[in-house]
């Protein structure tokens, strides 16, 4: 995603502490990274990394959703 070459320690830490979505992309040549994520990740958090991120046009509506909840409650 960043387009050059970077370390492990950054991809597998880069999203709140969890690793890139893309992370089984990248390193599966390297490294057995789906070894990695199944022992040192739970279920619930596997999830979290793998689920795509929300489209650019819902997150926006979401934002504005959020500010006029935001605006009115004030």
């Amino acid at each position: 995603m960043l387009g050059h070459h970077i370390e492990f320690r950054y991809c597998r830490t880069v999203a709140s502490g969890l690793p890139c979505r893309k992370v089984l992309d990248c390193w599966f040549e390297t490294l057995d990274v789906r070894s990695f994520i199944d022992n040192n990740f739970t279920s619930e958090e596997q999830e979290k990394i793998f689920t795509p991120p929300m489209d650019k046009v819902s997150s926006i509506l979401e934002l504005i959703e959020k500010a006029r909840s935001r605006s009115q409650n004030e």
